[in-house]
């Protein structure tokens, strides 16, 4: 295969024009790509890397070979559920929703159809991405049958239709798309997606080291209308990242906002410990710093990274975020009304005991999602000790040292959680709910790229 010489340099070449910082996975994948490609052409591999360092068509090739993940629709319900029931309601038209790192296109369809749906009159999607095949796929909006991952029979029914072999989006919803090439780190910020109301960036920081996660932000934050949200994936947080987005609940999920829509009123910005109602509470801490506040991880990716105990224990039923942190769009002229009085926090799950492994859990989730990171830790060693294999809690504890600042323990953690993931088998895949094993693979990889050796 290409030399350790040449697929640093070549690394090197990809991080500086795009920002993008190699995984182990996505470093296999390119060492392949150039042994392959350059046997394809007869040339040396020293060639091809010469050609991605002029930034020609090499470059993008191989961007589109690094980048092009399989994703599906409504991969998050929880934060669909949210856009829906929670923010579309507070906006007016003309609306503008951004899908920033679309690959495929199911994010963008996905919030199509929710707005279609909606009382918005007049609203468009714009999808960006840095792949050029993941473009034209999307702009496409053609996919095959096991591309519909997610799609219920009415969502099917209404806005897909036959084409050969394949399903494509109907015409009067793939109309209200628009797709364009855009490097949230590199280029200017995108005309298109001026004043975006809404935008989803879902897990694409976390592939950037910190001073390009600043770059994408300012890009972002430059970009969307100032009261705008943003939704991030399961594994990104922004805590102790950058003040210019602050934590809010929204419905079961949690999306990010800049500080001057979150209400200063301190009742209004402790977050609430998500509800368990299956398990006993006692008291709990709150977390009172802006910071600490941050420290909360979104709600997780299609289906939830969790285990299929964990999903029971975390029940349906949680509070939505007081109105006040609700003040709408840019278009509406009235004042946000004042914020009305946050519900009382629930207590985190009782780890006294002999407690069960979806108790611990929610425990932990709900330690993380507070801040109280020293909780969060004390409930997934528990899970741990009764089940050193348990791939998930070994990832959220790693994501607990993390907060506490423990770089080496929090390796250790991903690590455990890797070798777990290695041995799972594609039948235990559904104890993750649906979520893609490599996908949590590729996450822990990078975090541990990261990290210091123990």
């Amino acid at each position: 295969m290409t030399s350790e010489i040449l697929l640093d340099t070549a690394s090197e070449f990809v991080a500086r024009s795009v920002g993008l910082r190699l995984d182990p996975a996505q470093r296999y994948r390119l060492d392949y790509w150039l042994h392959h490609t350059a046997s394809q052409r007869g040339v040396p591999d020293a060639t091809i890397v010469e050609e991605i360092a002029a930034e020609g068509p090499a470059l993008q090739a191989c961007l589109d070979e690094l980048t092009v993940q399989e994703t599906s629709f409504f991969r998050d319900p929880a934060q669909v559920a949210a856009l829906r029931g929670d923010v579309v309601p507070t906006l007016h038209s003309p609306l503008t929703v951004w899908s920033a790192g679309c690959a495929w296109g199911h994010e963008p369809y996905t919030l199509a159809m929710v707005l279609a749906e909606s009382d918005v009159a007049e609203w468009h999607v714009v999808a960006s991405d840095i792949s050029s095949r993941a473009l034209r796929q999307a702009a496409s909006g053609r996919y095959e049958e096991r591309q519909l991952t997610g799609l219920g029979e009415r969502e099917r029914s209404r806005y897909l239709r036959r084409a050969g072999d394949e399903w494509e989006i109907v015409p009067e919803l793939r109309s209200k798309v628009t797709v364009f090439r855009h490097n949230l780190i590199r280029d200017p910020v995108p005309a298109q997606a001026r004043g975006a109301e809404v935008v989803f960036c879902r897990n694409v920081l976390i592939y950037f080291d910190r001073p390009d996660v600043l770059a994408a932000l300012e890009r972002i934050r430059t970009t969307m209308d100032p009261r705008g949200w943003v939704f991030l994936g399961y594994s990104e947080s922004l805590w102790q990242v950058t003040e210019s987005f602050h934590l809010v609940r929204v419905g079961t999920a949690f999306a990010y906002r800049q500080p001057d829509c979150v209400p200063a009123a301190p009742a209004a910005q402790v977050l609430p410990v998500p509800d368990h109602p299956s398990h006993p509470r006692g008291p709990s801490k709150r977390v009172k710093s802006p910071a600490q506040r941050e420290a909360v991880l979104d709600s997780g990716p299609s289906n939830g990274a969790r285990s299929a105990a964990h999903a029971q224990a975390r029940g349906s039923s949680r509070p939505s975020v007081p109105a006040g942190t609700k003040p709408g769009s840019a278009h509406a002229h009235a004042p946000a009304p004042p914020p009305s009085p946050a519900p009382p926090a629930p207590a985190a799950p009782s780890c006294d005991g002999d407690p069960s492994i979806s108790a611990l859990l929610a425990a932990g989730e709900a330690g993380l999602q507070a801040g109280d990171a020293t909780a969060a830790v004390a409930a997934l060693r528990k899970v741990v000790y009764l089940d050193p294999d348990h791939a998930i809690a070994q990832f959220q504890l790693g994501l607990a040292f993390e907060l506490q600042g423990e770089s080496r323990q929090a390796r250790r953690a991903f690590s455990v959680a890797r070798a777990a993931l290695s041995r799972t088998s594609a039948a235990a895949e559904a104890a993750l709910e649906g979520y893609q094993i490599g996908e949590l693979v590729r996450m822990i990889d990078h975090r541990l790229t990261r990290s210091p050796e123990p």
